[in-house]
């Protein structure tokens, strides 16, 4: 454990407008459902808020904000990195996060691997000053709180 960084353990599933991303499963001739209960966040504060990481976003990236808010009592989320599993995310989900991201007020947006570039593309259309590239390698530098 380090000293100020945070996991979310799993995240309970909220919304219903999120899914965990395809169809994946525990056997091999795909009967049983993986819902991927164990998808976690890491989260870290700052004095600007919040710095949220994801893995993959299997439990929902509103989910999994909207929980981190939850058990920090209401830290503003400054930034969001990471792979947000939206390759197959059609028009509304992607509205309904992008009007999430605003009501959350989150001021850097970094999408990863995952993320899709239909779903990258469109985050950079509604948030062209606050998205950066997050691809393997990418140096990210935050204050500690």
């Amino acid at each position: 454990m380090l000293d100020g960084i945070f996991i979310t353990g799993e995240i309970p599933r909220q919304n219903g407008f999120e899914d965990g991303g395809g169809g994946f499963f525990l056997d091999e001739a795909c009967t049983q459902p993986d819902r991927l209960l164990d998808d976690q966040a890491l989260f870290f504060d700052t004095p600007e808020g919040l710095v949220v990481v994801l893995g993959c976003g299997h439990a929902g990236v509103v989910n999994t904000l909207e929980y981190i808010q939850h058990i920090t009592n209401g830290r503003p989320i400054y930034a969001l990195l990471g792979g947000m599993h939206l390759l197959t995310a059609g028009p509304e989900r992607m509205a309904k996060m992008i009007e999430a991201f605003r009501r959350l007020k989150i001021q850097r947006i970094a999408p990863a691997h995952c993320t899709g570039i239909s779903a990258v593309a469109q985050l950079w259309a509604a948030f062209p000053v606050r998205c950066s590239p997050c691809a393997v390698g990418t140096n990210m530098t935050f204050q500690k709180l």
